[in-house]
């Protein structure tokens, strides 16, 4: 279990602005690479490549834009009805970034773009025509197919929080903890939690200085495989204050004698004193 308590926190605020800007450089110059490379490809009469890294700048820069779309400023905490596997129930929610479905909807349609064109460009490289060196053509089909992939997976990940009727978040009832997020729906009961700790993917800091990019809920033994013996809550899709999320858990993990006030009045008024310090 962290420490944290009235210590400094750990999450820095949310970039914007500039600050933004100079974060997401490195996307910057992948869509300028990606976009660049597409036009010269269809100026020299290669319309299949050419719509492919084209579709892929585009990805890029709505994940740019959608960076710049998000507010700075935390949403409160708030009290919620959840829909539990046992039925619905009162709780304390800390609110997620919702995304709409139009936006989904144009992600995968850019992911499927980039597939179709991928597949059609290597067929017409790899199998219909020799071209060389041989050894390019395979990597760049492999980047290609990697990337639409990747945008694909964001897209299902979008269309998820899109699509589902309840709003997405972190919800504290008093039996258990629920998330609705982009991975789906976790559940887990407090009598079943071994640890909570705000970590890092290994060997990657997605956040950088930012902070850690998971608050982990680490659940005991036995569970199913497909459970993973823990619940991932992604910072990035958080529009709480991730501090006061992880202090909250921490306190009512710790004492379970005050979990009977979660998705009450009550609840708020003690989370407001997790808020981190200024």
């Amino acid at each position: 279990m962290s420490e944290t308590g009235s210590e400094a926190a750990l999450w820095a605020p949310r970039h914007s602005g500039w600050k933004l800007a100079h974060h997401l450089l490195p996307s910057f110059v992948l869509f300028a690479f990606l976009a660049g490379t597409g036009i010269y490809a269809a100026l020299h009469a290669s319309p299949v490549l050419s719509t492919a890294l084209i579709a892929s700048a585009l990805a890029v820069m709505l994940g740019v834009a959608a960076a710049f779309r998000r507010t700075t400023l935390d949403r409160a905490a708030g009290t919620e009805a959840v829909l539990t596997t046992t039925g619905q129930r009162a709780a304390t929610w800390f609110p997620m970034f919702r995304t709409s479905a139009k936006w989904a909807a144009v992600v995968m349609g850019l992911a499927v773009v980039i597939l179709v064109a991928t597949v059609a460009l290597s067929a017409r490289l790899l199998i219909i025509h020799s071209y060389e060196p041989m050894a390019l053509i395979v990597l760049l089909a492999i980047f290609l197919l990697g990337t639409g992939v990747y945008v694909l997976n964001r897209g299902i990940r979008l269309g998820r929080i899109a699509a589902t009727a309840q709003e997405p978040g972190v919800y504290l009832t008093r039996s258990r903890i629920v998330l609705y997020g982009s991975r789906g729906t976790r559940e887990i009961y407090w009598n079943d939690v071994t640890g909570i700790e705000a970590t890092d993917p290994a060997r990657r800091r997605p956040l950088g200085k930012r902070g850690p990019a998971w608050i982990v809920v680490r659940q005991k033994a036995p569970v199913p495989a497909a459970r993973a013996g823990r619940v991932v809550i992604l910072v990035h899709e958080l529009a709480a204050n991730p501090d006061q999320l992880l202090r909250t858990l921490e306190h009512y993990w710790a004492n379970a004698a005050d979990r009977a006030e979660l998705g009450t009045d009550e609840a708020l008024v003690r989370v407001v004193t997790f808020l981190p310090e200024s």
